[in-house]
């Protein structure tokens, strides 16, 4: 249940963080994709049943705060995290290239399925070639914004935590002793 809670309150403040703070530190129609950065996390980290819980209802408290369609949200990022969950038997999920990695593929495959359920219940609008054009520099943009994301989560784990288990932070490769 702490677990539990705990990923709630990141999520709520990345909702916070995405819709409040960035739009007045980064002007333009570019933001990083913070709770998408979770939705991988989680994947790598949470049981099928009690992480696809987590994040459809995370997906819907975003549509709440910040969406035009509800439930968009949450059909996209139950969509990522059961494509994390497809491949996480076969993977180190304590890899940090890998959760780099699967922030990528999570943000084309947020891409295409926002532009899928946009597209697929409205045609009137060209929904895929907007998509397109945001998607290099949305990539660029989560793919910082999670290799800021790990490199804190180790400094405060190292910090203030160091003889605490973080799942998949329990085997840090030798970049980050210190």
């Amino acid at each position: 249940m702490n677990r539990t809670l705990i990923y709630f309150a990141l999520a709520g403040i990345a909702i916070i963080l995405q819709t409040v703070l960035l739009p007045l530190v980064l002007t333009g129609d570019y933001k990083p994709d913070l709770l998408l950065i979770l939705v991988v996390y989680l994947g790598l980290h949470e049981g099928p049943w009690r992480g696809g819980s987590l994040v459809y209802l995370m997906g819907w408290f975003y549509d709440g705060v910040a969406g035009a369609f509800p439930g968009l949200h949450g059909f996209v990022l139950l969509g990522i995290f059961l494509a994390v969950r497809a491949i996480v038997t076969r993977v180190n999920t304590e890899s940090s290239p890998l959760l780099l990695l699967l922030v990528l593929a999570g943000t084309i495959l947020d891409s295409f399925l926002t532009a899928f359920a946009l597209d697929f219940f409205s045609r009137a609008a060209r929904i895929w070639p907007q998509m397109a054009w945001h998607l290099p520099v949305q990539l660029l943009l989560n793919f910082i914004a999670a290799l800021i994301l790990l490199r804190i989560t180790v400094w405060l784990q190292r910090t203030f935590m160091p003889r605490k288990k973080l799942p998949g932070l329990r085997k840090l490769d030798s970049r980050y002793e210190s």
